[in-house]
């Protein structure tokens, strides 16, 4: 193409973009204007989106970054993902995160019948923002044994809330996360106050939860549950996120057998949704992941590369850290 037929060409493009944003001008009127079709209207509007020529921008605090959105997508395999920016501090980049997914999860279609939701921090954020009638008649499974210390009623907040507000039913779990024995451990399963909750969550239409860093600040340590020393055995065998309350490695592959055994859990296969060949499972159900905070890149990137995510809703930072 000669110079002066790419300059004609850059013209018209600018002519029909300016007509089309400025002047707020119809495909129809463009068209008519210019002797053109309609159709190429619209073809020369997506060039010249394509090529940069116009680049539409939407500023608000809320505004996605589809960039991120699009290389999280493509990179591992997800069905969706959502994020948003970061914020002046970590408590309002958390309300935005949280509030996000909780607009995702009442859009969730089909309605799941069941939803499997691990306690925490972050999920007790996404039951505050649900709206009532969000899921009717909907069944709220607990994934995991709650905590017997803790300053805030975590599993009440992310369980039982999200359920009243459906509304519909919850399978609390009447159990601690970890127990003093595999015996114990093994016992408790076999209780239909524990099992009945476990296999809801086992076999729900979709799973809710934030991966969590293996760090001496978590609900466990504080809890009890793991001490700080524990911690650092944990971190020396390579544990590098926390799913559920099952210590993972890089991979999602269980660090200490000892210590699963007697935690109180759903089993990892409920959000392995891709083999370690990267082969996406056929049965495989929705799991939506949240993350907010830099102290989650770790984790998140565990959730990532292992197959133990389907959707996600995070922060800029957190995205960006855990794609690098």
């Amino acid at each position: 193409m000669s110079n002066r037929r790419r300059a004609h060409q850059d013209e018209e493009m600018l002519h029909v973009a300016e007509m089309y944003y400025f002047e707020q001008m119809t495909h129809a009127a463009i068209a008519q204007r210019l002797s053109i079709s309609r159709w190429t209207v619209g073809r020369i509007l997506e060039e010249a989106r394509r090529t940069g020529m116009v680049k539409i921008t939407i500023d608000h605090p809320l505004a996605r970054h589809h960039r991120l959105e699009t290389e999280l997508v493509d990179t591992f395999g997800l069905q969706s993902a959502v994020v948003v920016p970061v914020q002046a501090n970590d408590e309002l980049t958390m309300e935005f995160v949280t509030r996000m997914a909780a607009q995702r999860l009442s859009e969730w279609r089909p309605r799941p019948r069941v939803v499997a939701v691990s306690w925490g921090r972050t999920t007790a954020h996404v039951a505050r923002h649900l709206g009532s009638g969000w899921n009717p008649d909907v069944v709220i499974a607990q994934t995991n044994g709650g905590v017997a210390v803790t300053r805030n009623d975590l599993v009440g907040r992310s369980v039982v809330r999200m359920a009243e507000l459906g509304p519909g039913q919850s399978l609390t779990l009447q159990a601690p996360t970890v127990v003093e024995s595999a015996d114990l451990g093994e016992m408790l399963r076999q209780d239909v106050s524990v099992s009945r909750p476990l296999e809801a969550a086992q076999n729900a239409d979709l799973v809710v939860y934030s991966p969590g860093a293996v760090s001496a600040d978590s609900i466990l340590v504080t809890a009890g549950h793991v001490t700080t020393n524990g911690i650092d055995q944990l971190r020396s065998k390579g544990a590098s996120a926390d799913i559920m309350s099952h210590y993972v490695d890089v991979h999602g592959r269980v660090v200490d057998e000892e210590l699963d055994t007697r935690t109180i859990s759903v089993d990892l296969d409920c959000v392995k949704v891709r083999d370690d060949g990267g082969h996406g499972r056929p049965w495989a159900r929705s799991v939506l992941v949240v993350a907010s905070g830099v102290e989650k890149a770790e984790a998140l990137g565990v959730a990532l590369r292992g197959g133990l995510c389907t959707d996600l809703v995070v922060d800029a930072s957190v995205a960006e850290l855990a794609l690098g």
